[in-house]
């Protein structure tokens, strides 16, 4: 049992013990003001399964020497965003009740830096139904672009084959790295967001996208989640993967980026201030990714009396790893 413990630490990756620490600390805030929990208990039980899973499930998938398996090894934690999105409407008044966001600070500071709010303004300015519904499509791309990424990086021209998985890792390393710290700051520093904290929507109309932004955020919005955005954040994350990797893509993918981060404004999704926020956040990851991101595999540490060696078996497939010498 020792050793096959030991040989399964080797598929483990950062990301995972990132994500296993979220859980197991977000596990607990309930239970510091239990009143505004349903079921705290219950609560716990279902983060720390989830850690456990974390713990095993991944590397156990990225073992199999199955390509489907090991894939979705790699790409499990953006599948569960949308449960750490779900409980934020929980986490967000842990620490801070939604009348004490930090609205009011953001307002005050884009007073400062900008003599008014252009998140109110923009749209006033200029009332156009087509400029609201390209903006509103802009907006709603950020539910696809991981997706693309993701389609490139398996399929893509312009990249060999032996760096793909080693590029997927790495976006999917910043990705979730990127969210992780977009709701742990959630949790701490809740602000709702012009749409909700004074503006209200848009008034200008529009027609496909601004029908569908406007069903998805009456039924699946969480207040509490503006600062910093994660929309652009994330996006930034796919942005850069994709310049890096594919310059033939560069054109269209700068050119949703940029649109992205100005619809965040115009729709009132956002202050300014959130889009800073998410950019400096964006690029504080990429950076610390690129300067500190797992590249290889750890050989486990054993006992010095009694050290054996892991060797490869006939059919075990290591395709994630940049060469094969033990670290």
């Amino acid at each position: 049992m020792r050793r096959k413990l030991a040989e399964l630490a080797i598929y483990r990756l950062d990301l995972d013990r990132w994500a296993v620490v979220y859980l197991a600390g977000t596990a607990f805030y309930p239970l510091l003001r239990p009143g505004l929990s349903q079921n705290p208990g219950m609560h716990v039980l279902s983060h720390l399964a989830l850690a456990l899973a974390v713990w095993f499930l991944p590397p156990l998938l990225r073992r199999s020497g199955r390509a489907p398996l090991q894939l979705l090894g790699e790409i499990y934690l953006p599948l569960i965003f949308p449960f750490f999105y779900g409980e934020m409407e929980q986490l967000g008044i842990i620490f801070h009740g939604f009348e004490d966001s930090f609205d009011p600070w953001l307002i005050s500071l884009e007073q400062t830096l900008f003599g008014g709010q252009p998140s109110l303004t923009w749209s006033q300015a200029w009332p156009w139904p087509w400029l609201h519904e390209l903006m509103e499509f802009a907006y709603f791309s950020y539910y696809a672009i991981a997706v693309l990424v993701l389609i490139l990086l398996l399929r893509g021209r312009g990249i060999a084959d032996k760096q793909r998985w080693p590029a997927l890792r790495a976006f999917i390393r910043d990705l979730g790295a990127t969210m992780l710290v977009c709701y742990t700051l959630y949790t701490f520093f809740p602000a709702w967001g012009p749409k909700y904290f004074r503006a209200g929507p848009v008034e200008v109309d529009g027609w496909i996208f601004t029908r569908i932004m406007e069903y998805i955020h009456s039924h699946g919005a969480i207040l509490g989640a503006a600062f910093p955005s994660s929309h652009v954040a994330g996006t930034m994350v796919g942005w850069w993967h994709v310049w890096k990797w594919f310059p033939r893509h560069r054109a269209w993918m700068t050119a949703l980026f940029v649109l992205l981060c100005a619809a965040t404004v115009y729709c009132r999704y956002h202050y300014v201030v959130d889009v800073i926020g998410g950019l400096l956040l964006g690029w504080l990851i990429l950076a610390l990714g690129a300067r500190f991101g797992e590249k290889g595999r750890r050989k486990p540490r054993t006992p010095r009396r009694r050290r054996f060696l892991l060797t490869r078996r006939p059919g075990d497939v290591f395709p994630f790893r940049r060469d094969s010498r033990p670290r």
